[in-house]
């Protein structure tokens, strides 16, 4: 179901010859997800009583899946197109108007001097390993102007029951029986991809609600407005809002490192799916 109706939306629909996101059995599809974020978007400036976003990151934007479909319904609002991509961020930069930014392997070393009302992250910490993962969220959060919302994508237990249950086209490139059993170990794993070198290391992410949750103990002015499983298709979302002083640290809070071991888990169903 919708979260909102954005039926009557109509968004820029012209595809960048380059854009890798279009699938060609289901072209329509890229619209599809476009318009879901904004739906999620939507939902979350009525949880956060936020109704405008003058300031708006789309990090990764890509070639405009998403951003096409702020610039539509966020007409007024300056918008930041930021992806290691360049031709992705000339695109939108172009198509949409949005301010671009190249972005580099280490997020730390952006030039953002101004905050944002509004960072819409889809599939990107989906793609880090743990240590790049927490630095891009204290970054997110750096650049969130007080009052200011993250929406970011993760995924969680549907990627990994799939993987389980010996789904084929999820993650082919990666080891699977290693990242499943170090997930069901500490709540997080990650593996480069094959094709990926180590000085690039682009892999495949999972990390559960739980691990979640024990990394953002972190941050005493971050509010989790939402959870939401296979929200956003088969990725997590999770809504965040930045309110200075809303928390006591009274839980302190883990180290860089929280992928700490959990409570010893049954990891027999390995065997069942990979034979092992």
């Amino acid at each position: 179901m919708p979260l909102h109706d954005f039926s009557q939306l109509q968004a820029d629909r012209t595809v960048a010859p380059h854009d890798g996101m279009v699938a060609a059995e289901d072209p329509e599809q890229y619209f599809t997800l476009g318009r879901r974020a904004l739906e999620l978007i939507h939902f979350s400036s009525v949880l956060c009583d936020k109704p405008h976003y003058p300031a708006i990151l789309d990090l990764p934007c890509g070639h405009g899946r998403v951003l096409r479909w702020l610039r539509a319904h966020y007409g007024y609002a300056k918008i930041t197109a930021c992806d290691l991509d360049r031709t992705g961020v000339d695109f939108c930069a172009k198509q949409f108007g949005a301010t671009p930014v190249y972005s580099k392997p280490d997020l730390r070393l952006l030039p953002f001097s101004t905050q944002f009302d509004l960072i819409w992250v889809g599939s990107l910490v989906t793609h880090l390993r743990q240590d790049r993962w927490l630095a891009t969220l204290d970054c997110l959060i750096k650049w969130t102007n007080e009052c200011g919302v993250i929406v970011l994508t993760t995924q969680g237990r549907t990627v990994t029951s799939l993987l389980a249950r010996g789904r084929k086209d999820v993650a082919e490139n990666i080891d699977k029986p290693a990242l499943l059993a170090e997930f069901a170990r500490t709540g997080f794993a990650y593996q480069r991809y094959f094709e990926s070198n180590a000085e690039e290391d682009y892999g495949f992410a999972v990390s559960s609600p739980e691990w979640l949750m024990r990394a953002l103990q972190r941050y005493p002015n971050i509010i989790v407005r939402a959870y939401l499983e296979e929200a956003w298709g088969m990725q997590d979302v999770i809504i965040l809002y930045k309110k200075a002083g809303h928390h006591e640290p009274v839980l302190g809070g883990p180290e860089l490192n929280v992928a700490t071991p959990m409570a010893p888990k049954s990891t027999s169903w390995l065997g069942k799916v990979f034979g092992g």
